[in-house]
C-alpha cells in the first residue's frame, strides 16, 4: 500500500433543504465554513468547534418512505449513517430532551460493553449515532 489513511476528513450527508438542515445541525454545533461552501455543487461545509466536518449536499428528494437506506423494506447498498464519539450520554439525553429531539433507539450498551449508544434521526431522517466509549 502506498498510503496511510491517517483520519476521517468529513462525512457527507443529503438533505433535501439547505436551511432546515443547516439549522438542524447549528443545534448540535455545526457551523458554516465559507471555505467549504458551493452553490453549484449544492454542497455546504459544516464545522464543530472540535474540528469535525460534515458535508450537506442539498440536492436531495423527500422520499415517501422515509429515509430509503434505512426505512425501506428492500435494503440498497450506502452509508447508513455517522457515528460520533460523545462524552456524556446522560448529558447528551439530557440536552435532547430539552431541545425536543426525539432519540429513535438507546440509550443502550452496544459492542460487548465496549460502548453507550443512542440514535437520533434529522429532519431528512438520517441517522445520527452517539458514543460513550465505556471503561474496559
Amino acid at each position: 500500500m502506498d498510503f496511510s489513511a491517517l483520519r476521517l476528513d468529513h462525512v457527507g450527508i443529503r438533505v433535501t433543504e439547505l436551511a432546515t438542515a443547516e439549522a438542524f445541525y447549528a443545534r448540535l454545533g455545526f457551523r458554516r465554513d465559507p471555505d467549504e461552501f458551493s452553490a453549484a455543487d449544492r454542497a455546504c461545509g459544516l464545522v464543530h468547534p472540535t474540528g469535525l466536518r460534515l458535508h450537506l449536499i442539498y440536492n436531495g428528494i423527500k422520499a415517501r418512505e422515509g429515509n430509503v437506506l434505512m426505512d425501506a423494506a428492500v435494503k440498497h447498498p450506502g452509508y447508513t449513517h455517522a457515528a460520533f464519539v460523545i462524552a456524556n450520554m446522560d448529558a447528551l439525553v439530557a440536552w435532547l430532551a430539552s431541545e425536543d429531539i426525539a432519540i429513535t433507539q438507546g440509550p443502550l450498551v452496544m459492542g460487548e460493553g465496549r460502548r453507550k449508544v443512542c440514535f437520533i434521526r434529522d429532519p431528512d431522517r438520517n441517522v445520527l449515532e452517539f458514543n460513550e466509549l465505556l471503561d474496559a
